[in-house]
C-alpha cells in the first residue's frame, strides 16, 4: 500500500471536494425526466446516466469520509497545536478588534454648557494601546510559529490511506 502524508492528504481531499461539487452542480442542473421511449440524455455527465452519477458521488463521499477519518487519526499528534492555533486565532481577532477601537477613539468631545456654548472635554484612553499592539504582535508570532510547525509536521506524518485508491478515482474521469 502506497501511503501519503497529511499535507498530501489535504491536497487530495480538496480534489475530492472539487469533484463532488462539480458533479452535484451538474446533477442540480440536469433534467430528472425524459420523453417516454427515448434514451436518457447523458451529455451533462460525460456519457454517464444520472443514476450512475449519483452512485459515483455516493462513492466519492464515502472515500472523502474515510480520508477525513484517516487524516484526523494521523493528526492526533498535532491535536494540542491545532487547539492552540484555534485559540490563538480567536485571541488575534479579539486584539485586532480592540486595537481598531483604540485607533478610532475620539480624543475630545464637545458638550453644551449652561451659557449655550460648547465646552471641549478632553478624553483619555482606558487601555494602553501600545501594550495591546505588542500583545497582538506576540500572538501573530505565536500563530506563525505554530503554522510553521504544523506545515513541517504535515509533510512528514503518514496517513493510513491507500494513495492508489485516490489515484484510481481521478483516472476513471
Amino acid at each position: 500500500m502506497q501511503t501519503i502524508t497529511i499535507a498530501s492528504a489535504f491536497r487530495w481531499r480538496n480534489k475530492l471536494k472539487e469533484k463532488i461539487k462539480k458533479l452535484t452542480t451538474q446533477m442540480s442542473r440536469a433534467d430528472t425526466v425524459k420523453d417516454v421511449g427515448t434514451a436518457e440524455h447523458t451529455a451533462p455527465f460525460d456519457g454517464k446516466t444520472f443514476s450512475e452519477t449519483i452512485t459515483t458521488v455516493d462513492h466519492l463521499m464515502v472515500v472523502l469520509r474515510d480520508l477525513n477519518i484517516a487524516i484526523d487519526k494521523a493528526n492526533s499528534i498535532n491535536r494540542e497545536d491545532l487547539i492552540t492555533l484555534e485559540t490563538t486565532k480567536a485571541a488575534i481577532a479579539l486584539y485586532e478588534d480592540i486595537t481598531d477601537q483604540c485607533r478610532r477613539a475620539e480624543k475630545v468631545r464637545y458638550e453644551y454648557n449652561a451659557a449655550g456654548g460648547r465646552d471641549k472635554i478632553a478624553l483619555e484612553p482606558i487601555l494602553d494601546q501600545k501594550a495591546l499592539v505588542d500583545q497582538l504582535d506576540r500572538l501573530k508570532q505565536t500563530k506563525d510559529a505554530i503554522e510553521e510547525k504544523l506545515a513541517d509536521s504535515n509533510g512528514k506524518i503518514p496517513v493510513d490511506f491507500d494513495l492508489q485508491t485516490l489515484k484510481d478515482l481521478f483516472l476513471k474521469a
